[in-house]
Order: C-alpha cells, then sequence, then structure tokens
C-alpha cells in the first residue's frame, strides 16, 4: 500500500512531524511515504529527510486560483474604472500575519489611506484580536513595531472596511463582475500574502487577484517570492516600482521599502497614474492571457514530472521492500484530463 500525506495548502512547519506520527502510528509502520507540498524550504526539506518522506511539490494554489478564478476569462473585457492608487486587504492580523499590522501603520503614518481601498479586520470574531497579538509573549513584531502599531493602529476607532465588515473563510473564492468591479476599483494591487517572516517560496491564490483583473502588484511576502513567482512565467512592474525589496531580508525594512514604494505612486497625478496605466497595458495583458493559458500547463507538467521523480527514487531502493507499479498510470491521458 502506498500512502502519501497531503500537506499543500498551508506552509510546512516542524509541528508537522508531530501530526504524522500521531495519525494513526503510519510513520512508524511505514505506510506514509510521500509528502504532497506546496512550498521551497529548508525545513520541508529537512522534515523529509527526517521522516524518510518523499517530496512531491507542485503549485497546489495555482490549480486552485485556476479553478476558483476560471470564470474571469469570460468577462474581464469590461473594465471598470479605478478610483484609488492602490488596494491593501489585511483580515488575519495576529501570529504569522502580524507583519500586516505595521503595513498599515506605515500607511496611516504617510497619510495614505484617503488614497487606497484598505481593510483592517481588529476585533476578535475570527480574524485576530490585535491587542493581544502586541502583548503576547509569542508576537513576532518587535517592541519597536509593539510600539508602532500602538501609534497608530491605537488611534483608530475600530477596524477599517473595504468590502465587507464580515469576511468569510470562503470569500476569496467568490467570482462575479461585482467582486471584478471591487478588484479593479484600485490601479495597484499591495498582496499582502501568508507567508512573510520565514525562508519559504510560497504563494497562495491572493496573488492571482491582481492578474485575472488586469492589474499591477506589490508583494508582501517573505524574500525571494516575487521571484518565484516570475519563474512561472508572470511579469513584474520594475519599470515603475523599484523591486528590490523583494532581497530585502530584514523584515521591517522590507516593509518600509514597501511603504515608501506605495507613497511614490499616490504622489502621482492623475494624469501620471493614467500614462503608467497605459504603459503597463502590455505586461498587464501578457499576465492574464499567461494565467488562463500557458500558466496551468508549466504546473499540470511540473505536478507529473515531480511525481515521476519521487516515483523514481521509490524504485530505486528509497522505499524498502515494493515498488510503485507506473505501468498502470496513463500519464499523457492524465495530463490532458488535467488540462481540461
Amino acid at each position: 500500500m502506498h500512502d502519501c500525506i497531503f500537506y499543500d495548502q498551508e506552509p510546512v512547519f516542524d509541528k508537522i512531524s508531530d501530526k504524522l506520527i500521531a495519525s494513526g502510528e503510519l510513520l512508524t509502520r511505514k505506510k506514509i511515504n510521500i509528502l504532497a507540498n506546496s512550498e521551497y524550504s529548508q525545513v520541508k526539506r529537512s522534515i523529509c529527510k527526517e521522516n524518510q518522506l518523499l517530496d512531491w511539490y507542485y503549485f497546489y494554489h495555482g490549480f486552485a486560483a485556476l479553478d476558483w478564478y476560471r470564470d474571469y476569462q469570460y468577462f474581464s473585457e469590461v473594465e471598470c474604472q479605478y478610483t484609488k492608487v492602490f488596494m491593501s486587504l489585511n483580515r488575519l492580523v495576529t501570529n504569522d500575519r502580524s507583519y500586516r499590522l505595521v503595513l498599515v501603520s506605515l500607511f496611516l503614518e504617510k497619510n495614505l489611506l484617503d488614497k487606497g481601498v484598505v481593510s483592517l479586520h481588529l476585533n476578535d470574531q475570527g480574524w485576530g484580536d490585535w491587542k493581544a497579538e502586541l502583548s503576547s509573549a509569542d508576537t513576532k513584531l518587535s517592541s519597536y513595531q509593539i510600539e508602532f502599531v500602538n501609534k497608530h493602529i491605537g488611534q483608530l476607532s475600530g477596524s477599517i472596511i473595504a468590502d465587507t465588515d464580515q469576511p468569510r473563510g470562503s470569500l476569496s473564492a467568490d467570482s462575479g463582475p461585482p467582486q471584478l468591479k471591487f478588484n479593479q476599483s484600485a490601479l495597484w494591487h499591495v498582496v499582502s500574502e501568508t507567508v512573510f517572516y520565514y525562508d519559504k517560496l510560497h504563494l497562495t491564490e491572493k496573488i492571482f487577484k491582481p492578474i485575472f483583473s488586469k492589474r499591477p502588484f506589490i508583494l508582501v511576502a517573505a524574500p525571494g517570492n516575487l521571484a518565484y513567482l516570475k519563474s512561472y512565467g508572470f511579469r513584474t512592474f520594475d519599470r515603475w516600482i523599484d523591486e528590490s525589496y523583494d532581497d530585502e531580508q530584514d523584515h521591517q525594512t522590507r516593509l518600509e521599502n514597501i511603504a515608501a514604494e506605495v507613497e511614490k505612486l499616490c504622489n502621482l497625478s492623475p494624469a501620471d497614474l493614467k500614462k503608467m496605466h497605459q504603459e503597463m497595458r502590455e505586461i498587464l495583458e501578457f499576465n492574464f492571457n499567461h494565467f488562463y493559458g500557458e500558466f496551468k500547463t508549466i504546473i499540470v507538467r511540473e505536478l507529473l514530472d515531480n511525481f515521476k521523480g519521487i516515483a523514481g527514487q521509490w524504485n530505486n531502493g528509497r522505499v524498502d521492500g515494493r515498488n510503485m507499479d507506473l505501468s498502470l498510470l496513463d500519464f499523457p491521458t492524465i495530463e490532458k484530463r488535467l488540462l481540461q
């Protein structure tokens, strides 16, 4: 029996080892042999090595985005006029997402909120209690950041609401003309990703929202993730902004660099923004067409090629006593069906 554990929706952390061991003695009986995942990181590689797991990487969130956002390719030709310079949506604000408190505090310090579509959910109704985060012994915020957030977020009377005051977990999967109109209500998207603090290459469906909306983006993520996105064939916007933030290892400096770029954009005149938008249309169209075209082929073939790779490791002795019979799998037919 060949068993694979799918841990492909969330980032992989050390705690997965405990979950594996607790899941019915599967590891100790050598019944789990493959870890399906959606990231590149040393932590994942170490977990696979320690638990004798074959590492099956594929871009899970690419597949999810293509499924959730499949309808946008049919009605996005009617473009809505933007009324704001940028959009920054920040719902979860605690634990690994606490950096978002700093990001919005920087926007507040620079008086940028009136130029943006910004959300920041501060209550504890499933989206994180920001005050508890600041007082937590486990917070990833520095003492300077805690003071900075208190100074700026503390002045707010409540959450900053953009689209809804009651966001739900499935909101990212919604699609339709109203969602597209909202996405296009700002020119630049400042995308707050799931992974920020960790040395991981891991992206979610969030980065594809500006792409199917034909909007430029700034990626707020861990270092190297903008280059990771580009490795899948997407183009970015270093002609108009400084994208060296993607190389910055210091978390506070990375946020400050991003906020500085947003401030520069907000200081442009409407005429300059319109000219910028016109100049980048070729890239916006390319990314849209690439997402609904070649990107799917890339990630489907990557999934299958990586599976063949771990199957080869399996049959070359990485898993004792059993072989994986690849003759049972018609890979051309599988690829054809995945590309439909």
